[in-house]
């Protein structure tokens, strides 16, 4: 029956942790990428204004902050609602081992 308890602590403790554990927070804007620029004496005026528009950063999609919160709030939800169904399976077999063990006892 302790390597039961054992191996049922170990699995609720190893569900429970993956669970509890926070998510990693989201940068909100990509960081620029530095552009060396080679000497101007080695290089055209046009070439110069090129390079320089290239470090600007393409534009893409924006992601809404309050979107983002809400998507966190959401999986969170999910996470302990799949919690609470593992605990209440963890406590209906448990409950059927001692009533198993119990009959056993009797016969």
């Amino acid at each position: 029956m302790n390597r039961v308890r054992a191996v049922l602590g170990g699995l609720m403790l190893g569900v429970l942790v993956p669970l509890t554990t926070p998510a990693a927070p989201a940068l909100a804007e990509p960081m620029p990428v530095p552009v060396a620029l080679p000497a101007p004496e080695a290089v055209s005026g046009a070439t110069v204004a090129l390079v320089a528009q290239q470090t600007t950063a393409p534009p893409g999609p924006r992601i809404d902050p309050s979107d983002n919160a809400r998507a966190n709030a959401q999986k969170a939800k999910n996470k302990i609602i799949v919690g609470v169904i593992a605990a209440v399976l963890a406590v209906i077999v448990v409950w059927g081992h001692s009533r198993r063990a119990k009959k056993k006892k009797q016969a």
